[in-house]
């Protein structure tokens, strides 16, 4: 019975040829010192018995693996796989592998994963942190120091003084609030995404700030906290509607709870933008398709996890040692629900 592909090893092409490993292993790497004939007949062994290495031994040999971890909390959000799209093509233009793992924003798992990448010698790990608020500064800084360089995007543990490529999350929100602004509106609702988050506090202090700017109020009564869910927008917009002071406008954290607001206020009767205008956050594909289709922020996915992927491929190479962060800025993509 033939061995398992996934098992044979250059003792067992030695043994079929009669020759010593050393000279199997050092054939397959191409080695003049074997000759081009002595080449030729092992790589021709090596086929037929279906050969792979062993790439986990080879990153152990080498000190690297031609490999880049990358961590984000779920592939299935668009701009996350843009993200990771915008790493791969920096990535295979380096001849570096990719291998993604998902977080499903659990800092216990995201430091199991960021371990298990570590044991597999990756070159290097990049980052978007769990955003259960649990991320541990220090844990990173342990890996960094190990010698492992890590790059962050988007999200981070709190205090850490790390390379990082973000979004201006503050001007993104500040001119999404503008917007509505300059379109007449006067009772402008935030729905705010959890503030133990940097990102979610730099936009509703850019809400903040467009609001002082414009001589508006900052009610307590039109900010309403939410998490990214559609049905936890739905909830959110109906808790504001039921106030006595009603929102004209909302400027919402999140594309995915703007989405079940506009259909809340569809449900209460609202015609969008006429009665309550909205703008998102992210530039979600699904944001076209809507009825109205939603007016949003851009955050630059494809640029981000390019510059991510350059920025991490220097520290490989030890031609850069980058701290500083790299800051995005974003754009208002303005649709229906929020257009005149």
């Amino acid at each position: 019975m033939k061995k398992d592909a996934n098992r044979i090893t250059i003792h067992d092409i030695a043994s079929e040829l009669g020759l010593h490993a050393s000279t199997i292993s050092r054939a397959l790497s191409d080695n003049p010192a074997v000759s081009k004939k002595t080449r030729e007949l092992i790589k021709a062994k090596a086929r037929e018995l279906n050969y792979r290495p062993n790439q986990m031994a080879a990153a152990l040999r080498r000190g690297r693996s031609d490999m880049l971890g990358v961590i984000v909390p779920a592939i299935d959000r668009n701009f996350f796989a843009s993200v990771i799209r915008g790493i791969e093509e920096e990535a295979n233009v380096a001849g570096l592998h990719v291998m993604v793992c998902q977080s499903y924003d659990d800092s216990e798992r995201e430091r199991v994963l960021v371990e298990g990448l570590q044991a597999m010698r990756v070159d290097g790990i990049i980052i978007s942190t769990a955003k259960d608020g649990l991320n541990d500064a220090d844990f990173f800084k342990s890996i960094s120091g190990s010698g492992t360089p890590v790059q962050f995007f988007d999200n981070m543990p709190a205090g850490l003084d790390a390379a990082a490529v973000v979004i201006n999350d503050r001007r993104g929100a500040y001119a999404a609030t503008k917007h509505l602004i300059d379109q007449g509106r006067k009772r402008i609702a935030h729905m705010r995404g959890p503030q133990h988050l940097d990102i979610y506090r730099e936009r509703f202090a850019g809400y903040q700030d467009a609001l002082k700017e414009a001589g508006l109020e900052c009610s307590d009564a039109l900010t309403v906290d939410i998490n990214s869910h559609f049905d936890n927008g739905r909830k959110a917009f109906a808790h504001l509607w039921s106030r006595d002071l009603k929102p004209d406008a909302v400027f919402s954290a999140s594309d995915y709870s703007a989405a079940g607001a506009m259909q809340s206020a569809q449900e209460h009767g609202l015609s969008i933008p006429a009665d309550v205008a909205f703008v998102g956050f992210a530039n979600e594909p699904f944001t076209e398709l809507m009825t109205p289709s939603l007016s949003s922020v851009d955050q630059q996915p494809l640029s981000m996890g390019r510059k991510a992927a350059r920025r991490i491929m220097r520290r490989i190479k030890n031609e850069a040692v980058e701290k500083e962060r790299v800051i995005l800025e974003p754009s208002v993509i303005v649709r229906g629900s929020s257009a005149s």
